[in-house]
């Protein structure tokens, strides 16, 4: 019998440890609290425990060959060959990769691109640089350098935004690998110092900027069209966009307070004072909204082609007009009006006549598309703009006033003749 239970232990040993590798590192464990913990504690131990489940298989084998157990034992062994298939084959997601230096080509040469292909886009080292997203789908961390400078862009494809950062030459590809997706973010392992990094927010899961990051870099998602109108001298990654890109499972912890929207939205990230989410579909092509939100006097736009737009209103130092839509079949530049200057403006927020003319409004920073679920989860701070808020704060159409029609002239009487 005590055979029997030390033979039952080390086939349990075996079981446990690769079901250890298997699911430490599922998504699905942010479904806990702390699972973001319980993921970068299954990565740390996923080779100890790799090592124990091999260790105690091979002394059952050895036992077995031994003569000392018999070989019907061995069948227990199976699903730990099922489990590390698990954890290294099964999941399409699993086997995303580095593209470290990859081909680069001119915007006339991407011929592979469709017109209303996604793409992100960044401006570096004054040139401009666009990186299709199906490519990044599959290899969502990409290193490549410009002239003595190099750059890492940071994507994670399920919750639709990508960071990106200068780096020093301590960042190798071959040193970092994609962990997990927790809550739809790709999580980054610095293999070399093993550091953890949020490809979400381009930080360390403590909020700190990773070892080897420079400051972020902006960068915009849109089609290629709009991109390539805007630069077209960019360099496009050429890297195959091709094979199995399947969504891992994604869940997200409850927020405190619940969710105010479905985690599955999709929103259009606002860097704001405080920051500001609001839906994409509350804001139509051809609105113009004035709000106060996340700390500031906002105006938001979406121009015809569909491009979310968003200002400061701030005029003059001390004026917060509220702006309508304005057309001028003279003026074609003029797409605003704001009532309280009498001045009108361009969708791009410059003023071209009246009190305020010559000024220009801020733009602020849109991330459009972005998972509200994740964004919840890695900046819980993430207000949302009501959609009650926005059409109260939707505007409408001025009207050019008609100019007043003159008043018919009354005939002179005629005197009365004299008799």
């Amino acid at each position: 019998m005590p055979r029997i239970f030390l033979t039952f232990a080390i086939v349990l040993v075996a079981v446990a440890c690769a079901a250890a590798v298997a699911y430490g590192t599922d998504p699905r464990l942010m479904a806990r609290a702390n699972g973001l913990d319980l993921i970068m504690l299954g990565r740390r131990w996923q080779w100890p425990m790799a090592a124990g489940s091999l260790i105690a298989c091979v002394v059952l084998i050895g036992m077995v060959i031994a003569g000392k157990r018999t070989v019907f034992w061995l069948p227990a062994l199976a699903p730990v060959l099922l489990l590390f298939y698990q954890r290294f084959m099964s999941e399409p997601w699993r086997r995303v990769g580095v593209a470290d230096a990859p081909p680069m080509v001119e915007a006339n040469r991407a011929t592979f691109l469709q017109a209303d292909d996604a793409v992100i886009g960044l401006t570096f080292e004054e040139g401009h640089y666009a990186y299709p997203c199906a490519a990044l789908a599959r290899t969502p961390i990409v290193l490549h350098a410009d002239g003595d400078r190099r750059l890492i862009v940071l994507y994670s494809p399920v919750a639709g935004r990508a960071v990106a950062a200068p780096i020093d030459h301590s960042i190798k590809g071959r040193e970092l690998e994609v962990v997990s997706m927790p809550a739809g973010a790709a999580l980054i392992l610095n293999g070399r110092i093993g550091q953890f990094v949020n490809a979400f927010t381009g930080l360390t899961p403590d909020g700190k900027r990773p070892t080897g990051f420079g400051p972020p870099i902006d960068t915009t998602r849109t089609t290629w069209a709009h991109w390539r109108a805007r630069h077209p001298d960019s360099r496009v990654l050429a890297t195959a966009a091709t094979g199995e890109t399947a969504t891992p499972p994604i869940t997200w912890p409850e927020p405190a307070g619940g969710w105010p929207a479905p985690p599955s939205a999709r929103v259009a990230l606002l860097a704001t004072t405080r920051p500001l989410a609001v839906r994409g579909e509350d804001v139509r092509p051809g609105d113009v909204v004035n709000v106060s939100a996340g700390g500031m006097n906002l105006l938001l736009i979406r121009d015809t082609a569909g491009t979310l737009h968003a200002y400061d209103r701030t005029v003059k130092g001390d004026l917060f007009p509220r702006f309508e839509r304005k057309g001028i079949l003279a003026r074609p530049e003029v797409a605003l009006a704001d009532p309280q200057t009498r001045s009108l403006w361009t969708i791009d927020g410059r003023c071209v006549d009246g009190f305020a003319k010559g000024e220009r409004l801020a733009a602020i920073r849109v991330e459009e598309d972005v998972l509200w679920g994740t964004l919840k989860t890695f900046l819980p701070a993430t207000e949302l703009l009501a959609t009650e808020a926005v059409a109260a704060g939707r505007a409408v159409e001025a009207k050019e006033p008609e100019p007043a029609k003159p008043k018919p002239i009354k005939p002179a009487r005629k005197p009365a003749n004299p008799r």
